[in-house]
């Protein structure tokens, strides 16, 4: 049976209502991204939210998503990004089909979502506990004879843009020494970089997803904003292994992002 799964990524809320990043409504734009999702026919199995959720990681910003997530009938699971509050966020976003947990199932897949946080950084970092308790689950995903989707926030590798690569994942040789340890991961998800991409490494695809709100000018050496429309990635995934994936852009942009203007 397929799995059906809804990825968003970056969506940057404030503590105050309807405050702007670079001149856009974040959470203007992230309710006409949630409008889509909630039009979707058949409904996702499952969303996953992968991080920089909030801008300023306060109560507010969490507590006014829960409450819009709470609307959409869909079991949603979501992991930090460097703008985020780890603690905030594990007080704030529990709810009825609201989840914290990092490692669950859905047929015969395994979802392991990491923490590539670093408090007071935009680089992403995996502690070694962090790495011994992928093994482990990679280890009990195996076992299982299940299939895995990984996800974090920081992308592991470089993505050919001077000013994002130096917030990417330090050190990813480590994460790939465990990853190249198995042949039954199929693709790692994550958000940092509110663009589009794919790679394929080893085997395994690599996917980004675009922010719900601004979205950043792909291979630019310095920071740089497209003016498109914010976006969803839907995600099939097989029981063999295989999936298919598509990113919907979501209306117009609803601002012109501004460069002149600071925040990010």
């Amino acid at each position: 049976m397929t799995v059906y799964v809804v990825q968003i990524s970056d969506l940057h809320l404030f503590a105050k209502p309807h405050h702007r990043l670079l001149g856009v409504d974040t959470e203007a734009s992230f309710l006409q991204v949630q409008k889509a999702i909630a039009a979707l026919d058949p409904l996702p199995d499952l969303l996953l939210l992968t991080g920089d959720l909030s801008q300023d990681g306060s109560a507010a910003s969490y507590a006014r998503l829960r409450a819009h997530l709470q609307t959409l009938p869909i079991d949603t699971y979501w992991l930090a990004g460097n703008h985020d509050r780890l603690h905030t966020m594990n007080q704030e976003l529990h709810a009825e089909r609201l989840f914290g947990d990092k490692s669950f199932s859905r047929e015969n897949w395994s979802f392991i979502l990491l923490n590539s946080l670093v408090p007071g950084k935009d680089s992403g970092y995996l502690t070694e506990r962090t790495l011994l308790w992928l093994k482990q689950e990679l280890q009990r995903s195996k076992a299982a004879q299940h299939h895995v989707l990984l996800a974090l926030h920081h992308p592991p590798f470089s993505v050919d843009s001077a000013w994002l690569d130096q917030s990417a994942l330090q050190q990813p040789e480590r994460l790939f020494g465990v990853l190249d340890e198995f042949d039954h991961i199929r693709l790692v998800v994550f958000g940092h970089i509110h663009q589009d991409l794919h790679r394929r490494r080893e085997g395994v695809d690599y996917l980004a997803c675009p922010s719900t709100c601004v979205q950043f000018r792909p291979k630019s050496p310095q920071f740089g904003l497209e003016v498109i429309p914010p976006a969803l990635r839907q995600i099939w995934l097989e029981r063999d292994g295989s999936f298919k994936t598509q990113v919907q852009r979501v209306g117009a942009a609803l601002q012109r992002p501004n460069l002149a203007l600071k925040g990010y």
